[in-house]
């Protein structure tokens, strides 16, 4: 019968449609198991692992819990911790390694290890997805996790990760109580490109319902089914109740009107009839975990470890736990739930003050004691709070959700007057950075206000900054100049040091709405306040700034003046005193990136991230990406410069920052053309134009110029054309030394739309803007407009001119891709010379420079190159030659001039060049020496 197995009544379907999802060909699919508590999501899981296992998949599993919702990490390392029960041989075997590994680091929450590893989030997320595809074998791997509706946040945000990156020849099996899967999974899958499989469980038939119940008599099972409503779990439990415990329970449903649909009532029934120790001895194991450690669950129920070990044999004899494979486990998560519902508040409190302190002597670090800490804190308990402010800080940047949680707890166990060394408003203010990096902004904005306005100068100065920057990095300038002008305007109350900073924060903001003359002044200002007693690095912030200020006015000598000279103090600075001013590597970068310093500017980003992630300054992370994934893809790093991007873009989205978010998408874009084609980038422009407008004038051209380039690159002049078009136009300031490569790209989209006027006037604006002093490869932009406008008026030799003149610029400037596309131009022209040769040698060329930079689109948009030349040269061979033209191509070949050739065959000079231009012709070539390669390599016909 359709939908019936003896082994899983009434799921044979769904398990059908499961095992087919383990053809080896099948792309990732993600399936979504959903139910009611009991009805038999873990039953079908478990049946779909065991056919996964029998068809040679390894199977992953990890399931969710109540009490772990807050330990970061905890489902995934579940996952991970299961590594070990497969056979990983062969090639498998470092995957392996590496997964524990990575499992052994989330659980040490240890700063030294995470900073070697990456310590963002999004790090971690590509290294577990990396390595989860790398452990897949050629028959796939089953990823499954259980009880979503209780998995911690960070665990989520992997598994999100994993939906929108989905992984090659997985599956993934999602499970969760009906209308409990996370919100942040419900919107992914939504919105997933791979296969999404729904389905949804609901009550068994009567006659599936019959098959759990074998020794019932047809009437008791009836009774038991109206009772129990057709759920698994509750026809378990009812089936081993004596009969008036059910006649007691039918009468509770029928006074409801309905069917039992709670458990509790049958769980705690069972639990509560537990003799002591077994009563005491299961509250104690819900408290600890899942770890049945015989010590700590002793330590917990303040039993000898002894007796703890009967009691868990007898509560598995009892089927209250259970033993597969060894393993001792609830027999279901509802029963652990009811016990330890069942130990009440003030006994577990206890209960989770004990687990705490028997970790503590086991040496357990303070993030893996800080879920117990939270539950057993007590007001005025300052050494638990400055323990579990620990974990906090510790776990900040890896698990920001859980470290505001496990600070807030700290708050409210100290608000009493409790200070532990002062350090409540130091508290308040690491809460803030997490909250604002979970992306909880309001509540963020919420306590920097706060501190902003309290009594204690050094938090109230940081909060200062801090609140500034979230606001700006928000796009909401106007509150930003609104709140330091206010700061700012009270100078007896400001110390120097302040307005220094203030200053400082207040020409970023201004530089990013494009108010440079203004953005100029304040960090003028700034480097005039900067003093000895203000932070290291704060003077060199505000020289950087004038710096970039002075680029983006094209006022380039003094622009590269103080770029010299803030590098030079830059490199100057301990990490140390970099620290508090880390915030400057990024435009440092930008400006180094504006005049082709690439190294350098690697170089500042490599050592900011390495700062950023010792020193928690995580807010500065997703702008270094951005610049270094602008710089590998100026380099030809393409797929560095896709990770970068990929790595920024997972940043501002648990950032929720959609100013960030929609600037690095566009980013993005260039050089995801060049890796995937059109489809996909011109998909990802779409996106980007109905998302959030960029508010930063300075990012919105950053922005601009990425797309116009993809829009030209892809063959969409129009579309290049109308971005641009519908820009302001004012002039090259704020644009800056890359003015000329936009008016440029502008020139050539002007010339392909056939508007050869307007491509001239662009050419003309970009040639003036480089005159000014832009760096080199900037003229080789303007040159290879140049020459498309010569092409296009057919002007074919000084095209061809310029067009080598281009290419020179981008290969001594070490620009691969310019490089290339410069030389697919000259190729385009010596074709329409008729210089084969040539042409192809050029084609080549561009060919290995794109190879080089593993861009496959480009490779292969060389190869379409080739075709179309080919398709525009003569087809025939000289074979239409009469004897005398034939006669006179062989001794052009050898060599000889016309009046050699006129001399030797008894003709005039015009006869040989009258006939010579018909074997051009013919030939298909445009000059002797041409004509004598084709003959080389053809030869002519007999």
């Amino acid at each position: 019968m359709p939908g019936r197995s003896d082994d899983l009544p009434g799921r044979g379907e769904e398990l059908t449609r499961m095992r087919a999802l383990l053809a080896p060909d099948r792309g990732p699919v993600f399936v979504v198991v959903t139910g009611e508590p009991g009805i038999g999501k873990s039953r079908l899981c478990a049946a779909f692992e065991a056919a996964a296992t029998g068809a040679g998949v390894p199977v992953l599993t990890g399931r969710a819990t109540e009490l772990e919702c807050g330990a970061p990490w905890a489902l995934f390392r579940h996952v991970l911790d299961d590594v070990v029960d497969l056979d990983w041989s062969g090639g498998y075997a470092e995957s392996a390694r590496r997964l524990r590994a990575l499992s052994a680091t989330l659980s040490r929450q240890d700063p030294d290890s995470l900073s070697v590893m990456g310590v963002e989030r999004h790090r971690v997320h590509r290294a577990g997805r990396a390595l989860l595809e790398a452990a897949a074998t050629p028959s796939g791997l089953l990823l499954v996790f259980d009880d979503l509706h209780w998995a911690d946040t960070a665990s989520v945000e992997f598994i999100d990760y994993l939906v929108r990156h989905p992984t090659r020849r997985v599956v993934t099996v999602l499970v969760a109580r009906t209308g409990r899967l996370p919100t942040l999974l419900e919107r992914s899958l939504d919105s997933a490109a791979t296969l999404v499989e729904r389905m949804p469980l609901g009550s068994l038939s009567l006659d599936d319902a019959g098959l759990l119940l074998p020794d019932a008599s047809p009437a008791y099972r009836r009774k038991l089914y109206e009772i129990g409503g057709g759920n698994p779990l509750h026809l378990e439990i009812l089936g081993r109740l004596p009969v008036h415990e059910v006649e007691e329970l039918r009468g509770v449903s029928a006074a409801v009107g309905g069917d039992l649909t709670g458990l509790a009532p049958l769980i705690s029934r069972e639990l509560r009839d537990l003799p002591e120790p077994l009563f005491t001895v299961v509250r104690a194991a819900a408290v600890t975990a899942d770890t049945f450690d015989t010590a700590t669950v002793a330590s917990v129920a303040e039993l000898p470890q002894e007796a703890v070990g009967v009691a868990l044999d007898a509560l598995v004899d009892r089927d209250v736990l259970r033993a597969p494979e060894g393993r001792i486990e609830f027999r279901h998560p509802l029963v652990r739930a009811a016990a330890y519902r069942l130990a009440g508040p003030l006994w577990r409190s206890a209960a989770h003050q004990r687990a705490a302190e028997h970790l503590a002597r086991e040496g357990a670090p303070p993030s893996v004691r800080a879920e117990h800490l939270r539950h057993g804190l007590r007001r005025g308990d300052t050494v638990g709070a400055t323990l579990l402010a620990e974990a906090a800080t510790r776990s900040a940047d890896m698990a920001p959700a859980d470290a505001a949680r496990w600070l807030r707890a700290a708050l409210d166990a100290t608000q009493d007057g409790a200070d532990p060394d002062g350090q409540r408003a130091a508290w308040r203010l690491t809460m803030a950075k997490t909250l604002a990096v979970s992306g909880q902004f309001d509540e963020a904005r919420t306590v920097l206000h706060e501190l902003a306005a309290s009594g204690d100068t050094a938090c109230r100065h940081q909060a200062l900054e801090l609140l500034a920057a979230s606001e700006r990095a928000l796009g909401r300038f106007a509150e930003v100049r609104a709140r330091l002008g206010a700061e700012l305007a009270a100078p007896d109350t400001t110390p120097d040091g302040l307005r220094t900073a203030l200053h400082v924060e207040l020409a970023a903001t201004d530089m990013l709405g494009g108010q440079w003359d203004s953005g100029a002044r304040q960090a003028a200002e700034a480097l005039r306040l900067a003093g000895p007693g203000d932070r290291s690095g704060i003077a060199v912030v505000a020289r950087t700034l004038l710096a970039v200020a002075e680029l983006y006015r094209c006022r380039f000598s003094s622009g590269y003046r103080l770029l010299d000279q803030a590098r030079w103090h830059v490199d100057g600075l301990t990490d140390l005193e970099l620290r508090d001013d880390i915030g400057l590597l990024p435009p440092l970068a930008w400006a180094e990136f504006l005049v082709d310093d690439h190294e350098d500017a690697l170089r500042h980003v490599e050592r900011g991230m390495d700062i950023a992630r010792r020193y928690g300054r995580s807010h500065v992370v997703p702008q270094m990406y951005v610049v270094r994934s602008v710089v590998h893809a100026r380099m030809g790093l393409v797929p560095l410069a896709l990770v970068d991007a990929e790595d920024g873009e997972e940043i501002a989205r648990h950032l929720e920052s959609a100013e960030m978010h929609s600037f690095v998408l566009a980013v993005k874009a260039l050089p995801l053309l060049w890796h995937s084609g059109p489809e996909e980038a011109v998909t990802l422009a779409a996106r980007i134009r109905d998302r959030h407008p960029l508010r930063s004038v300075w990012w919105r051209n950053i922005a601009d110029q990425s797309l116009a380039d993809m829009y030209f690159q892809a063959g969409r002049p129009a579309e290049c054309r109308a971005l641009l078009a519908a820009r302001p136009d004012s002039g090259p300031v704020g644009l800056g030394p890359h003015a000329p490569s936009l008016y440029a790209v502008r020139a050539e989209a002007e010339v392909a739309c056939g508007d050869r006027a307007a491509g001239r006037e662009w050419y003309e604006r970009a040639a003036e803007a480089a005159a000014s002093g832009a760096p080199r490869a900037q003229y080789g932009s303007v040159v290879r407009a140049r020459a498309t406008l010569l092409l296009a008026e057919n002007r074919l030799e000084d095209a061809r001119d310029e067009a080598y003149v281009a290419v020179e610029h981008f290969r001594a400037a070490a620009l691969p891709v310019d490089e290339g596309f410069a030389r697919l131009l000259t190729a385009r022209i010596l074709t329409a010379l008729g210089d084969a040769h040539r042409a192809d040698e050029e084609l080549g060329r561009a060919r290995r420079l794109f190879t080089g930079c593993d861009a496959p689109w480009l490779v292969r948009a060389v190869g379409r190159e080739q075709r179309r030349a080919g398709a525009q040269r003569p087809r025939t061979r000289p074979a239409g030659l009469t004897a005398r033209e034939r006669q006179i191509a062989e001794l052009v070949a050898r060599g000889l001039t016309s009046p050699q050739i006129a001399e030797q065959l008894f003709l005039s000079v015009r006869t040989v060049e009258s006939h010579l231009a018909r074997v051009f012709h013919k030939a298909g070539v445009t000059g002797r020496v041409a004509l004598a390669r084709k003959i080389a390599e053809e030869g002519l016909p007999g």
